[in-house]
């Protein structure tokens, strides 16, 4: 008799702490095994992304970019390092030093970034694909024979994870 009731009680014991932990399990962020992100604003790229990009090791590059297309229809980006340098006797406060190296590298398909459409200082996020797409444009519509140095004038930073390009984030220049 005293064991059925010590069986009857550490039973009712684990089911009441299976009713109280199953709540938990339905967590409002989680989709499947994996925490929601927060909205993707461009304030959250330039900020929290980046913090956790570098937290995880990616590697940062800022400078210029050309955008190729590689086998198997991969984005590729050749990017030309450059260093952002503020000066208080240059006349906008700083200047933009070649950094005499260049790199390439894969845009991951599910990388994300940030663009300043024809002179625009605010910038739109966009897929890689968006990215791709509104680069070519821009480069066809401003550049070319007319203005040929165009996209050398367009400076990004990009962040690297691996082999692959996660972020890229279009730099307003005064």
């Amino acid at each position: 008799m005293k064991t059925t009731k010590t069986i009857l009680c550490v039973g009712l014991f684990f089911v009441l702490a299976f009713v109280l932990l199953l709540p938990g399990c339905g967590d409002k962020n989680q989709s499947g095994s994996t925490v929601d992100e927060p909205d993707i604003t461009v304030q959250y790229l330039e900020e929290d992304y980046v913090k956790q990009l570098l937290r995880d090791g990616a590697e940062h590059v800022f400078g210029s970019i050309q955008l190729s297309e590689g086998e198997d229809d991969s984005i590729v980006v050749n990017i030309e390092a450059k260093e952002y340098v503020e000066d208080p006797d240059q006349p906008n406060g700083f200047y933009i030093e070649d950094k005499n190296y260049s790199l390439s590298s894969v845009l991951a398909p599910e990388a994300r970034c940030t663009f300043l459409s024809g002179g625009t200082s605010l910038p739109q996020i966009m897929t890689a694909e968006q990215f791709a797409e509104a680069y070519k444009k821009d480069v066809e519509e401003y550049g070319g024979e007319k203005n040929p140095d165009y996209a050398e004038h367009k400076l990004y930073n990009i962040y690297i994870m691996g082999d692959q390009i996660e972020l890229i984030l279009e730099k307003y220049i005064p």
